[in-house]
Parts: C-alpha cells; sequence; structure tokens
C-alpha cells in the first residue's frame, strides 16, 4: 500500500460534513439577516437585543466559510459554473424584482429599478456575487499557482495576507480605501486559506471538539464586543462609529471564528445523505431569494413579523424557527427553478462548456 503524504488531496466525491457546513452557514447567515434587516438589534427589550446581537455576530463567519470551502476543494474555473451563477442570478434578480412591482407588494419600483436588477456585475443587490465571479475570474491563474505552492510557500503567503488584511486593519480600526478591493483580494486570502487546509491537514485541523469550542466562544467575543461599542460609540469614529466593527468579515475575532467553524466541520464526518446533497446544492439560491433588496423586507416585516416579535417574551422562537423556515422554503423554490429551467439549459450548452473549459486549460 502506497503511504499517503501530507499534500495529497482526498478524492472529489462528495463529503457529507462540507455539505452540512454549507447549510449551516446560509442559517447563520439568515440569522444575521433577520437580525440586521429585521431590525431586532434595536429591540426595546435587553434579553432581545442579546440574541440578536449573537445572531449577527456570526453573519461574516458563514460568507467566510462559503469562500473557504471553494479554496478547500481547490476549486478550478469552470465556465459552466461562472455562467449558471451569472444566470441564476440574473433569474432571481430581475425576477423577484418584476413580481414586488407587478403584484402590488413595491409599487413603487420603476423601469429604472428594473434595469439596474439586469445589471447584476455594474449594479448587482448582491455584493457577494460580484465578489464571488470576480474570484472565479482569475481563477485560471490563481488555482494552479495555489496548487503548485510548497508548504513553507503558501504558509508565509497566508501570514503576510492575514496580516495586511486583518492584523492591521484590526489594532487600527481602519476602514479600507477601496471597498471593492478590500473585498475581492480578501475572497483571494480565503481561498488561499481554505486550500491549506486541504493539502496539509495535520493533528490540530482534526481537532473539532476544540475548534467547536473556540467557535462558540468567539461568537461570545464578537457580540459581546458589538453590544460593548453599542454603549462606547465615540471610540469608533474612525470607522464611521460602527459600532458592530468586530462583526466585520476581515476582523481578526471573525477570521479566527471562520476558521474554528470551518475546521469544526472538516474534522468530522457526515454522511453525504441525498436529502443533505439537495438542500446544500440549494444554499445559493437560499440567498439570492431572501436577500434581494426588495423582496427582503416582505420577509422579516410582513411575514416573519421580526420586529413584533422582537417586543415581547418569544422572540427566541423567532429567532430558532425563522430562519430554518426560511431556507426550507426558499430551498424548494431553487430546486424547481434548477431541474425545470438549469438543467435543460445547461444540458444544451455543455458542448459550449466543454470547448471553453478545454481551450483555457491549454
Amino acid at each position: 500500500m502506497t503511504q499517503r503524504n501530507e499534500t495529497t488531496l482526498p478524492d472529489k466525491r462528495r463529503e457529507g460534513n462540507i455539505e452540512l457546513l454549507r447549510i449551516v452557514c446560509m442559517l447563520i447567515i439568515l440569522g444575521h439577516h433577520l437580525a440586521w434587516h429585521g431590525v431586532a438589534m434595536q429591540s426595546p427589550v435587553t434579553e432581545n437585543r442579546v440574541i440578536a446581537t449573537f445572531l449577527f455576530a456570526g453573519g461574516m463567519t458563514g460568507v467566510n466559510c462559503f469562500v473557504m470551502i471553494t479554496g478547500y476543494f481547490l476549486a478550478p474555473f469552470k465556465s459552466k459554473r461562472f455562467f449558471s451563477t451569472v444566470l441564476q442570478t440574473a433569474f432571481y434578480s430581475v425576477g423577484l424584482t418584476l413580481v414586488m412591482k407587478y403584484t402590488g407588494w413595491n409599487e413603487g419600483i420603476t423601469g429604472e429599478n428594473i434595469k439596474d436588477s439586469a445589471l447584476i456585475v455594474t449594479r448587482s443587490p448582491y455584493w457577494f456575487v460580484v465578489m464571488y465571479l470576480g474570484l472565479n475570474a482569475v481563477l485560471p491563474v490563481l488555482q494552479p499557482a495555489v496548487k503548485n505552492l510548497n508548504r513553507n510557500a503558501h504558509l508565509w503567503i497566508l501570514i503576510v495576507s492575514a496580516v495586511y488584511l486583518s492584523v492591521i486593519p484590526t489594532v487600527t480600526f481602519q476602514n479600507p480605501s477601496s471597498q471593492f478591493f478590500h473585498q475581492l483580494t480578501w475572497f483571494f486570502f480565503l481561498y488561499v486559506l481554505g486550500a491549506y487546509f486541504r493539502k496539509y491537514p495535520n493533528r490540530f485541523t482534526r481537532c473539532w471538539l476544540v475548534h467547536g469550542a473556540v467557535f462558540l466562544g468567539m461568537v461570545t467575543v464578537i457580540a459581546g464586543l458589538c453590544l460593548w461599542g453599542r454603549y462606547n460609540p465615540d471610540l469608533f469614529q474612525r470607522v464611521g462609529s460602527r459600532q458592530n466593527f468586530f462583526a466585520d468579515k476581515n476582523t481578526v475575532p471573525q477570521l479566527i471564528c471562520s476558521i474554528a467553524l470551518f475546521l469544526f466541520f472538516t474534522g468530522i464526518r457526515v454522511k453525504p445523505y441525498r436529502l443533505l446533497t439537495l438542500l446544500s446544492g440549494a444554499s445559493f439560491g437560499v440567498y439570492l431569494i431572501h436577500d434581494h433588496m426588495y423582496f427582503r423586507s416582505m420577509i422579516w416585516n410582513r411575514w416573519a413579523q421580526v420586529w413584533q416579535a422582537c417586543q415581547g417574551d418569544g422572540f427566541w422562537k423567532t429567532a430558532l424557527l425563522a430562519p430554518v423556515t426560511i431556507y426550507l422554503a426558499c430551498a424548494v423554490i431553487d430546486m424547481l427553478r434548477k431541474y425545470l429551467l438549469e438543467k435543460p439549459l445547461m444540458k444544451l450548452l455543455d458542448p459550449v462548456f466543454e470547448k471553453i473549459d478545454a481551450y483555457l486549460q491549454k
């Protein structure tokens, strides 16, 4: 039997732990949006405000882990994936805008708004999609470069990048001079970080109990810092008085929190059940539906009634049930879209995608 060395990559079959991580990340993001877009963090009830702040604290953890998953599989550029992401985003961006306008749910939507919803890159309502597409656009260069890095060079790049992108902005309370460049370079860093954990597993990366404890501890720290910032706004003047600064995706507490959650799931074993993979595969659609800029107010304010819930004693029920219910509802919608529209179209275009990928691999 051939001895496995530390840089051998596992096979690319479905891994139930990563599928489950995708679902958990989207549930965390849903909780974050419940607290933020549902305005639950402004609740006059102290206990509810604390619950909402805990939900808010993990939002960027979910975002970071999604990008790290891409790096963990050392995903190369695939024209089919890129094109389907663009089409899926346009479908929900334009489709939900039209639904909101012509059902009368938002009569203030104009023709200009509809046109903007179709410009998913230049005027996208989804910042994550723009950065994700930007990451994918450089994968023909980034993926082989990262794949061929030796361990010392890989680690050195991560250390320098972490200091520049995370440590320095955190300790100096700095806002990035360019949001676009900052977010894009942060996605590059997360890709390289995820790839490192895949290429060089060790005893530390497999200590899932430790990572689970660190994750819970860091969520508590971030939530505590957000609550502390609420009562000390003067300390956050350098970052536009954003009392939630430490919940940002690139701060040191958030980076540690993201790594801990990611390593917790890579350290456990879960069977890739069919239902699990179906729900996981719909996670991006769940994001596009629930965070549509016109549709989300309908979800949180009219249907989930978050503001009303956070006025009383039963808010914890809403905090637990609303993200799960919204995930399942949006997942069903996205599965129908995928099997009725996307699969037939992609099947017709497969020969084109194969030619594009073959050309890029030359």
